[in-house]
């Protein structure tokens, strides 16, 4: 099996997947999907009326973040404060790099540089 998207009910889902492509690299491939860099991993944003909004501002990122590598985690976590991310907090011990954001929506977004990947490729 290959993961090919997660998706997030959330309030505004234009305006999130704007702030995403513009400041995260992402790229729109249809109404409610937009594609990292890789162009192997998706995510979805929409707003569906029926099901309960995720409340993102209040939910602890330790429960729920999404995550990416990064080659220098304090300049990307400065560029998306400049953006208008807020900054949660930020971890650095040899071998790994964390910043830990919320994007203007509340979405908790993590930038990590590890020393050993924990993916298989």
């Amino acid at each position: 099996m290959t993961l090919e998207h997660i998706g997030l009910n959330v309030a505004e889902p234009e305006k999130v997947m704007t702030w995403w492509c513009e400041n995260l690299g992402f790229t729109r491939t249809h109404p409610v999907f937009i594609v990292d860099s890789s162009g192997r991993m998706a995510l979805e944003f929409y707003h569906n009326y029926k099901a309960g909004i995720n409340d993102f501002p209040v939910v602890d990122p330790n429960t729920l973040h999404i995550a990416f590598t990064s080659e220098d985690t304090e300049a990307d976590a400065a560029r998306l404060v400049a953006a208008g991310a807020t900054l949660v907090e930020t971890i650095h011990r040899e071998g790994f790099d964390m910043a830990m954001l919320r994007d203007p929506f509340g979405i908790p977004v993590q930038f990590v540089k590890r020393a050993n990947s924990i993916l298989l490729k």
